[in-house]
């Protein structure tokens, strides 16, 4: 069930980012990166099984808003890089406090149908104050890494790739870890990590194709009249 919904999520994510950037073309992805980080963050809290392993479930959609970073990247160079890394750090930052300041919204005696969120986040408050920073610090080194592989390899799937493999190690096993300090023992946190890798690499690879079909075809950008007429 794990990986229906996973195979689901990516299509969905996939086909927002496109329409995002068919109708507003480079603020579409803009948009795209903030929404994303966004719902990356809220799934952090999560951990699925996926393949009979168990992962950090914001790796599904944080690899989208690396995606898109690839694409802005490649379309349009990285002078708006300190731009990005700005905008998603803030949305990140104000998304722990709203997180946060959302603790105390606790369900009066009477209510039957609200949610207590409380607990989940009190108890794993570390991915609040870790996860704006290991986003910023990712998203540079990926932005720096893949520039700095494309100089020697001019295949963008590959360079995706490799960038995927060097830099991953920050948002998964190091993030992982970190994440979980006194909450799970280290050889667990590091299991975690370790399989939130190997699913990304996956993840990464369908990703590769979207990213080579977008870049290399100069598609029509749609129009809200044009769909309607």
């Amino acid at each position: 069930m794990g990986e229906i919904i996973t195979i689901l999520i990516i299509i969905l994510t996939l086909l927002t980012i496109f329409c995002l950037y068919k109708f507003l073309d480079k603020r579409g992805l803009y948009f795209a990166l903030i929404i994303f980080n966004i719902i990356s963050f809220i799934l952090s809290f999560k951990i699925s099984v996926i393949l009979k392993m168990n992962i950090n479930t914001g790796i599904i959609t944080l690899i989208e808003t690396f995606s898109i970073l690839y694409i802005l990247i490649i379309k349009y160079g990285d002078k708006d890089l300190k731009n990005l890394l700005k905008i998603t750090f803030i949305a990140n930052i104000m998304t722990a406090l709203i997180i946060t300041i959302m603790n105390y919204f606790i369900p009066a005696i009477t209510e039957t149908i609200s949610i207590n969120m409380q607990g989940t986040f009190e108890y794993n408050y570390k991915i609040l104050i870790i996860y704006p920073f290991i986003i910023l610090l990712s998203e540079f080194i990926i932005a720096k890494t893949y520039n700095l592989i494309s100089l020697i390899q001019s295949n963008i799937p590959v360079c995706i790739i490799l960038t995927y493999i060097i830099t991953s190690l920050v948002y998964t096993i190091l993030a992982s870890t970190l994440y979980y300090i006194n909450v799970l023992e280290i050889k667990q946190s590091l299991f975690i990590g370790i399989s939130t890798y190997i699913i990304g690499v996956f993840i990464t690879i369908i990703n590769v194709i979207y990213i080579k079909y977008l870049t290399d075809r100069k598609v029509k950008k749609w129009s809200i009249p044009s769909l309607l007429f």
